[in-house]
């Protein structure tokens, strides 16, 4: 029984140790995506707006020269497990003022008391899902996005959060709190494009189509953050 005990440990440690070589792994991959600057980040997030059938047109992803935009910032967490890693997202309540029942990142407007864009996106994340800054590894920053209907200018930091991390919404400003594994969201069938009727036009938008007991479109920033991300690991689809 003694010498079984034993073998048990080792065989526990040895699998311990194997989750922290895949994590450390499936890491050191997203530190390195977010170490260089995306070259077709234009083509990424204008692809992402959605097109009026009518007029071939699509929202501009930066502002028009000499725009008054306010500034935002959000955090785009992603929790690093052995095998794969999960996005995380929030759905809006619906009466906020700014962007109300969509799937979005943690984030908000600049506050005066912010030092920085950066602890703009980390504050907003620790009051709307309840996730302390010192879980956060920063690893980067994707590019900027300008968001016509709100006139954001919104700068997405990405960060690395443990396995452990719990989240808990804000109930006056979240509704929800879900996550993606990065495996579905860069599958083929995930990424499609939609016929959606909004005000008397129709739009032709691409989504991530993620399937479940609760099927969920992600789209407009969201999707083209998401895209952006998923870009710098050599996904390819939205070119089609």
């Amino acid at each position: 029984a003694c010498w079984y005990a034993m073998i048990s440990m080792m065989n526990e440690r040895q699998e311990y140790r194997g989750e922290d070589r895949g994590r450390k792994e499936l890491a050191d991959r997203l530190r390195e995506a977010l170490s260089r600057p995306l070259d077709e980040w234009r083509e990424v997030y204008e692809g992402f707006s959605p097109v009026d059938l009518e007029s071939g047109e699509r929202r501009p992803r930066v502002p028009p020269p000499g725009a008054d935009t306010r500034r935002a910032a959000v955090l785009v967490p992603i929790i690093v497990e052995s095998e794969d890693a999960r996005i995380v997202y929030t759905v809006r309540k619906d009466d906020l003022a700014d962007h109300a029942g969509q799937i979005s990142f943690p984030g908000g407007s600049i506050e005066a008391r912010d030092t920085s864009l950066l602890e703009t996106a980390l504050r907003e994340a620790e009051e709307e899902i309840d996730l302390r800054p010192e879980l956060v590894e920063v690893v980067g920053e994707l590019e900027e996005m300008y968001i016509p209907p709100s006139n954001f200018r919104v700068s997405p930091f990405v960060g690395l959060l443990p396995p452990e991390a719990e989240m808990v919404l804000a109930p006056d400003e979240v509704e929800e709190i879900f996550t993606v594994p990065l495996k579905t969201l860069t599958a083929n069938e995930t990424f499609r494009k939609v016929l959606w009727r909004r005000e008397g036009r129709d739009y032709k938008v691409p989504v991530f189509a993620i399937e479940g007991p609760v099927p969920r479109n992600i789209w407009g920033a969201t999707a083209a953050m998401t895209a952006a991300l998923l870009a710098r690991l050599g996904w390819r689809e939205y070119r089609r």
